[in-house]
């Protein structure tokens, strides 16, 4: 009995000791060693993670194949390891967002949900098909003798190796099926003897080979770059790698030398102890597994300590999860019923026939809910296609696409979201109305109603529906008049009429009721009314609901209003910005307090007017945002060769002769609309909570905005390029602006000249339009002047580049970034030009005029992941503010004595009201306080939210240092601010608030 007792022991510890060595053998698999070990400095061992890897996909199979060789398996074990699969991958999946809720999305979701049809854990499909078909690997090694299954297992190796040149990729499914063949010999190892002798030769063959891929990996190496290097080969013609590749027969004899050494570890397990090891398979191989294992810090200061502790952690995680499965998963009623039947067939036949049975009968008792969801989801791809432009969507400036290849391709999420909201409308009306059709076809008809709709609105202003606007409901008449008045009244009466009678026919002649008793119903109808309570969270970074939206791909950028609406359909879109986080309520905030304000700032405004002559609304004045201007010398480490010419040597020279320095942008690589807000409200990116874009996000809560061209008796846009983005057309109306001169306006864009191949209007089309403009009226005016010459993409665009081949530096390694660059350089050198020639010409003109010209952020050249290395440097443009000859004899300045270098757009026009003389209001004397006291402001750079302050030297300030009078100037800016954009607007019912009392 002790003699037993012993044995048992000692097959227990070499059966725990195997698993946990073949485990850990798994986990170090999480880990990606193929990066780091290329760099390794001993060339043999830099191919030995890849060689690893394809051992471990023989090695596995091969011990499932050994163990489950012992007996005819039946069709319920296949079930039982894809079970086993699921549930670790659910708790996987659910651990990883609890922790990482960023990454979640519906991909990995699906992927969680259905690991076989999204290759998510390739090795256990595998081995999954592998114990399908066992029986008849079974029944085939019991036929053939040793000899003839040795010939064709060898057979098949070779010919698996031959057939796929040594390029096959276990990454999907479909070639997870390889690893049959591996376990197809475990079941042919597992049922032979090992003598010593065997064992000696397998072990002798797998070092002989293991040093021959050492050396032979490196050595092909050599010749495939030696072939592509001298131009006589292909780069997919061959893998240099053939020999470590996962169907490579020396693999195999790899994987055997570890199977003759472990044989009689691997003799004493059951198939229950290999449970144990799909968990670990799941941990090596879930896409999610690289950035959930090196999340975890344990302050070690190490990475391979980390590593081995991680790697203890999640054999621990499986050895309780295999506690956990093995008494209460297949205790649960549906996979105990559905292991069951398996067990019970006896044939593939009856498998399909019995599962095609049981779905049948399902799909039989859920037809109605299902045939719901399907036309749900056909009316949400409908409300999609509705708003394209006649099936085509415009991605971005430069390319448009199919609207149903691209939004079944990529916006699938989306459009599940979307059917789920229109589910959960028809749910409600289907408690509240017990009639399906009557539900049914008032949700169809609401949905495709309300796309109508915003697409009707879109052409109209060139913007959807926002929640601001439901108000204008009250303005029925009007709003039937834009659209075709009593013509489309009778039309809509017509349709609802006819909608009416269809309903009533569906209900009498098509009598359907849903499933389930009043309670469910009620159930489902309060859980749909929870559901449109979510999209007060949409907004609120960091919340779960707001993951959770992001998740289905419903991403707003704010910044495109008409291609939002395309991409998230007219459902989610307005969802979107039902509760817009824009600022936190400052305290105290009251129509009290802003008349304060305007007291404390108004007296401000009567001592700054002692000193100033000039009435600003005589001045001619200019805002002139150049797309992506930056000046291309301040390129984070950027060497121009010997004999490169400045690219803009007349802009620089006005440093001398004027206001020039540094602007610092909200943006990098975009954001145009909100520097262009800051110069034209003075307002501050920075004070917001969140990122916005306020021109889509803001203002249209708003029938009039003040702005800067407020102050005038007459005010324009000019932009030779299309005017619906970021809702300028509408929103310059909100302005109160008399003219927006734009591509496809009412008003000619003149003198359109395009350089090289650029696709966009030159600098020298936006200075002619300026200056026809400005020669349009005698007396004062503000034109906002915007460019689009510099607008990415930088597609080599000039011929004869004096700039390509001549530009260097650490973040222009890259081939295709210096040529990106050089094109955007020549193009900067073109726009020096145009501003040359265009201050010329307003210098010959015998009225005032003053020109704010800026580059509104850095072109998207340089990885947007230098801005963290480089955050001060890559948000800084170049402005300067010239005022023309005639108004420096009126009383204009040349140039401002202080506080040049470094501020921000909402600077502009306290330092514009400086160098013109004018007079100020109450609201601009608060911004020339702003700019004469505080550092210059901008978004943080570091954080979602704040303000980054930056001195004269280029230097951030710590917020803590500023004085008490600072602070209480801050605050009463961001008040200000606050009452303009997310409060009542009290300001604007204050006269001279905002401009002078007249």
């Amino acid at each position: 009995m002790s003699e037993n007792k012993k044995a048992t022991r000692a097959h227990n510890l070499l059966k725990i000791g195997f698993l946990v060595l073949l485990g850990l053998v798994i986990l170090l698999q999480m880990f990606n060693f193929k990066h780091s070990m290329l760099k390794s400095p001993v060339t043999y061992l830099r191919y030995l993670p890849a060689t690893a890897e394809s051992v471990t996909y023989w090695f596995v199979p091969m011990v499932f194949g050994a163990v489950y060789s012992k007996r005819k398996l039946r069709f319920n074990e296949g079930f039982r390891a894809w079970c086993i699969m699921e549930a670790t991958l659910l708790l996987y999946y659910i651990a990883f967002f609890a922790m990482e809720p960023w990454h979640l999305n519906t991909w990995r979701f699906w992927g969680m949900l259905f690991p076989v049809l999204t290759s998510t854990v390739v090795m256990m499909t595998g081995i999954i098909f592998a114990l399908l078909v066992q029986p008849v690997i079974f029944d085939w090694q019991e036929k053939f003798s040793y000899k003839q299954s040795l010939i064709i297992l060898s057979a098949l190796t070779f010919l698996g190796f031959t057939l796929t040149a040594g390029t096959y990729q276990i990454n999907y499914s479909l070639y997870g099926l390889y690893l049959i063949l591996p376990f197809a010999w475990g079941m042919f190892l597992g049922k032979i003897h090992f003598t010593t002798k065997m064992t000696v030769w397998s072990v002798l063959a797998g070092l002989f080979t293991f040093a021959f891929v050492l050396v032979g990996v490196p050595g092909f190496n050599a010749v495939y770059w030696s072939q592509i290097l001298a131009g006589h080969a292909i780069t997919t013609s061959w893998n240099y790698q053939f020999l470590i590749n996962v169907t490579s027969p020396l693999i195999f004899v790899i994987a055997l030398a570890g199977f003759a050494v472990t044989r009689k570890a691997i003799a004493v397990l059951e198939e229950k102890d290999l449970d144990f090891l799909i968990p670990l398979i799941v941990f090596m191989q879930a896409p999610i597994t690289s950035k959930f294992v090196t999340s975890f810090k344990y302050g070690t200061g190490s990475r391979q300590a980390n590593r081995l502790i991680t790697m203890l952690i999640m054999l621990g995680i499986a050895t309780l999860w295999h506690w956990f499965y093995e008494r209460y998963l297949f205790r649960w009623k549906p996979i105990k019923r559905c292991n069951a039947f398996l067990y019970r067939t006896k044939s593939f036949g009856e498998v399909a026939e019995g599962l095609f049975d049981h779905l049948w009968s399902w799909i039989k008792y859920h037809r109605t809910n299902l045939s719901t969801w399907a036309f749900f989801f056909v009316v949400s791809f409908a409300s999609f296609l509705i708003e394209s432009d006649k099936l085509r969507i415009q991605i971005s400036t430069a390319a448009d696409v199919n609207a149903i290849v691209w939004i079944l391709g990529t916006k699938f999420g989306t459009l599940i979201l979307t059917m789920i909201f229109i589910d959960a409308l028809f749910t409600i009306l289907y408690f509240v109305t017990t009639r399906y059709w009557l539900s049914m076809v008032t949700t169809t008809v609401f949905v495709l109603g309300w796309a109508i709709a915003n697409k009707i609105k879109l052409n109209l202003r060139g913007e959807p529906i926002y929640p601001s606007e439901l108000s204008e409901a009250a303005n029925a008449g009007s709003l039937l008049d834009m659209i075709g008045g009593t013509k489309t009244l009778i039309l809509i009466l017509v349709a609802l009429a006819l909608v009416i009678a269809l309903i009533v026919f569906l209900e009498i002649k098509f009598k359907v009721k849903k499933r389930g008793n009043w309670k469910r119903r009620g159930l489902w109808a309060l859980a749909s009314l929870g559901l449109f309570i979510t999209p007060l969270w949409f907004n609120h970074q960091g919340s779960i609901i707001y993951r959770l939206n992001r998740a289905f791909d419903d991403k707003q950028s704010f910044r495109n209003p008409e291609r939002d609406i395309q991409v998230n359909g007219p459902i989610l879109n307005f969802l979107n910005y039902i509760d817009l986080q824009i600022m936190d309520k400052p305290e105290n905030y009251s129509k009290s307090q802003i008349n304060k304000i305007y007291q404390k700032y108004a007296k401000l405004a009567q001592t700054i007017n002692k000193t100033r002559t000039n009435d600003l609304s005589k001045q001619t004045i200019v805002f002139n945002l150049s797309e992506s201007f930056m000046d291309p010398t301040t390129f984070p480490t950027i060497k121009f060769a010997k004999g490169a010419k400045d690219p803009i040597p007349y802009i620089h020279s006005l440093k001398k002769t004027t206001t020039y320095g540094t602007m610092l942008s909200a943006g990098y690589g975009g954001g145009t609309a909100n520097m262009e807000w800051e110069s034209l409200t003075g307002f501050n990116m920075g004070a917001f909570s969140t990122s916005l874009t306020p021109y889509v996000q803001v203002v249209p809560q708003y029938k009039y905005y003040p702005t800067i061209g407020a102050n005038f008796s007459y005010s324009s846009a000019v932009h030779p390029f299309i005017g619906t983005y970021y809702s300028r057309i509408e929103d310059y109306k909100r302005f109160k602006f008399n003219k927006f001169v734009y591509i496809g306006s009412k008003y000619k864009i003149v003198d359109q000249k395009k350089l090289g191949t650029n696709s966009y209007n030159s600098d020298f089309t936006t200075y002619a339009n300026g200056l026809r403009q400005i020669n349009s009226r005698k007396g004062g005016q503000f034109i906002n002047l915007i460019s689009i010459q510099n607008h990415m993409p930088y597609n080599n665009w000039y011929p004869h580049n004096p700039y390509a081949g001549k530009i260097s530096g650490d973040l222009f390694s890259d081939g295709d970034v210096r040529t990106q660059a050089a094109t955007y350089i020549m193009g900067t050198h073109y726009t020096d030009e145009a501003v040359k020639k265009f201050l010329k010409q307003i210098d010959k003109i015998k009225k005032p005029i003053t020109l704010v010209f800026y580059g509104d952020h850095y072109p998207s050249v340089v990885p947007q992941s230098y801005t963290s290395k480089y955050p001060i440097q890559m948000h800084s443009t170049r402005y300067f503010i010239y005022s023309n000859k005639y108004a420096r004899q009126h009383g204009a300045k040349a140039k401002l004595a202080s506080k040049t270098n470094y501020v921000n757009t909402s600077d502009f026009i306290a330092m514009m009201l400086e160098q013109t003389n004018s007079k100020v209001t109450a609201y601009q004397a608060l911004l020339t306080e702003v700019h004469k006291k505080l550092p210059a402001l901008t978004i943080s750079y570091t954080d979602d939210a704040g303000f980054t302050l930056v001195d004269q030297k280029g230097k951030e300030v710590d917020p803590k240092t500023l004085t008490s009078s600072q602070q209480a100037l801050l605050k009463d800016y961001e008040m200000v601010q606050y009452d303009m954009t997310a409060g009542e607007a009290y300001a604007l019912n204050i006269k001279g608030f905002y401009t002078m009392k007249k």
